[in-house]
């Protein structure tokens, strides 16, 4: 059940549409659920919080295509945790503005998320895409503490993209497939996202929530997210922000991923020594929805007073923290 954070509801409202060249508005409901729009700096967010108040903070940003319903399973399995989705910019219920969508400008927007919500000691879990726009997030706000970073590579040298796949990914053909192509394209890049083996049926309640949520993008936010987070990586790569963070981290990878090489990825992790990495067998790139019993446990054991994690890169005593690390 979605509830609201009663301590911030005078922040919280249904602004005007912003209606972009495709006619959607930034109030058009997300398709993985009701929730609520607020406005953060005159951006239109939609946002889902579920779980208790005083429950520690977990922020979760999904990947590119996706929306707030990619993390229905896992929210399920930490009932405890206050936890917070939005849908990206130019996904599902959130504004589809012309521009900023680099990773810069994002993270500034989901750090004032933070401290319009004024949630401290909060733990960003973020998937492909979701865990660029977190580590920018954690680069723009003390407020966040930790991270768990799931099927994203450090930058997209260890990407793997399927042959024929980089049409999707073009300029002016990609978003034309996306939108009107054959039902078909848009579903194989969705599998995509998940090991080979894996029953689809179980992925999600609607059953075309991943199509869905595939053509839910406006034409900026796909071209433009693709180019600028390659740009932004190319500068420095998620593995080196890490390192300047100094944060407590959390990086899972599934074996069967399709999108990056796994062990190169994790050779550049595992330099790191605030990053602790593991690696799911028989998972692809999804791994809070294709194993997400094993995913809950292990956010739940990384977020505890310093346990190693089985059959885990063991992390670095406490790590080290940022001296700013909290708001007073």
């Amino acid at each position: 059940m979605t509830t609201e954070n009663t301590s911030s509801l005078r922040r919280w409202r249904v602004g005007s549409p912003i209606r972009d060249v495709a006619g959607r508005t930034s109030s058009e409901p997300a398709t993985g659920g009701a929730g609520t729009v607020m406005s953060v700096d005159g951006v239109d967010l939609h946002v889902r919080v579920d779980g208790p108040v005083q429950g520690r903070a977990l922020l979760m940003l999904h990947g590119f295509g996706a929306s707030t319903a990619w993390f229905d399973q896992l929210v399920a399995r930490l009932p405890e945790y206050r936890i917070i989705r939005i849908d990206l910019l130019g996904h599902g219920g959130s504004a589809r503005p012309a521009s900023g969508y680099d990773p810069d400008n994002q993270g500034r927007l989901y750090a004032r998320l933070l401290s319009e919500l004024d949630l401290n000691g909060v733990t960003v879990v973020g998937h492909s895409m979701g865990s660029i726009f977190g580590v920018a997030t954690a680069e723009h706000s003390t407020r966040v503490t930790r991270l768990v970073l799931m099927g994203e590579g450090p930058d997209t040298s260890t990407g793997t993209l399927p042959p024929g796949e980089w049409v999707i990914h073009t300029q002016w053909i990609g978003p034309i497939l996306q939108q009107h192509g054959p039902v078909f394209v848009t579903r194989s890049v969705v599998r995509r996202a998940f090991a080979a083996g894996f029953d689809m049926a179980t992925a999600f309640t609607n059953p075309s929530q991943g199509l869905d949520d595939a053509r839910s993008l406006n034409h900026p936010a796909f071209t433009q997210s693709m180019k600028q987070r390659q740009v932004w990586t190319r500068r420095l790569g998620l593995d080196a922000r890490l390192a300047n963070l100094a944060l407590p981290a959390l990086v899972i990878f599934g074996r069967e991923d399709r999108f990056y090489n796994v062990d190169a990825s994790l050779a550049r992790y595992r330099a790191v020594r605030t990053i602790t990495t593991t690696v799911l067998e028989h998972v692809g790139h999804s791994p809070m929805i294709e194993a997400p019993d094993r995913v809950a446990d292990l956010i739940r054991t990384f977020l505890s007073t310093g346990e190693t994690l089985p059959g885990i890169q063991p992390e670095t005593a406490d790590s080290e923290r940022r001296s700013d690390d909290l708001r007073p």
